[in-house]
């Protein structure tokens, strides 16, 4: 079961498995236009990295959309995940 933690002090949402970090996704804040950067991603464990990203890209986006921040991409598999390389279709942002 996977555990994502925000951990603000590092700028990142970090997602682990019970009792080891699998992915990060680092990120910067525009406080003044309430938007949140998706600057990079990666996978601690190379083994399921992508079923890792996918969920660590679920998890940030639904963290970002229920505070109602706007969302920046920069991270390439950010947006492949956006645009639904990752996923069966588009999810929006």
């Amino acid at each position: 079961m996977y555990t994502l933690l925000n951990n603000a002090e590092s700028s990142k949402f970090d997602l682990y498995l019970p009792g080891r970090l699998v992915a990060s996704l680092h990120y910067t804040i525009e406080e003044n236009e309430n938007a949140m950067m998706f600057i990079y991603c990666e996978s601690i464990e190379p083994e399921e990295a992508a079923q890792h990203c996918t969920e660590l890209m679920k998890r940030a986006l639904e963290d970002v959309h229920s505070r109602r921040m706007k969302i920046t991409i920069s991270c390439p598999i950010a947006m492949k995940y956006v645009n639904g390389s990752a996923d069966n279709g588009p999810v929006p942002v």
